[in-house]
């Protein structure tokens, strides 16, 4: 398969491209410099990840679009705006299976989250989580077919097992489920490859 990857230089992102190459599939890296560090064997273009012409061009071709960016701080809109330029480039480039990660404690996953929990993700969090929920709102009223991983606090551990399970099946959890990069990775190409969790949005946590 070839996936266009935005994010592909986030501490999540190179785990993707790592895996998707390693199994033989085809990555383009959309990147914002294109001095950027990554990969040899991916195919580097560098533009916008939220202007929707840039997407369009790189997409084309492509099996899916697979976004691991993070909240930046200088761009408190980024994911939002992403989405919708993603959406708005499916239109043109035919391609519109997208796959992006986003955070447990986003959304209706919050009343499944701890009081602990509950009480920082509407603090601290409060912006950074609006930004992710307004993206969702429009991924579901867009047409693409979505997929949508709410991973925990991301971990850097390597060669731990995970559960994935679909929101809406998930009871309210006690902890804040910490989650492996790898692990995060793992979910979404796995979900690409299988064409998996369409419209679902999925809860990814380690497991001991």
């Amino acid at each position: 398969m070839k996936f266009l990857v935005l994010g592909a230089t986030g501490r999540t992102g190179v785990h993707f491209v790592k895996k998707a190459l390693d199994q033989g599939h085809q990555v383009t890296a959309l990147v914002r410099r294109a001095d950027a560090k990554v990969d040899p064997r991916a195919q580097v273009i560098s533009g916008a990840v939220t202007d929707a012409a840039v997407i369009a061009a790189a997409a084309e071709g492509h099996d899916a679009v697979i976004s691991t960016l993070g909240n930046a701080s200088e761009a408190p809109t980024l994911i939002t705006d992403t989405v919708r330029a993603v959406i708005a480039s499916a239109k043109i480039s035919g391609v519109d299976r997208f796959l992006i990660v986003s955070a447990f404690g986003v959304g209706d996953s919050l009343p499944k989250t701890s009081f602990l929990v509950h009480a920082i993700v509407s603090s601290m969090l409060r912006k950074k989580y609006e930004d992710k929920v307004a993206a969702e709102a429009l991924l579901k009223a867009s047409d693409l077919k979505w997929t949508v991983e709410y991973p925990g606090p991301l971990s850097n551990r390597s060669n731990t097992r995970y559960s994935a399970t679909v929101l809406e099946d998930l009871k309210k959890l006690s902890l804040f489920p910490s989650t492996a990069r790898e692990n995060v990775a793992d979910f979404l190409l796995r979900s690409a490859v299988e064409d998996a969790h369409i419209r679902q949005i999925v809860v990814v946590a380690d497991t001991k």
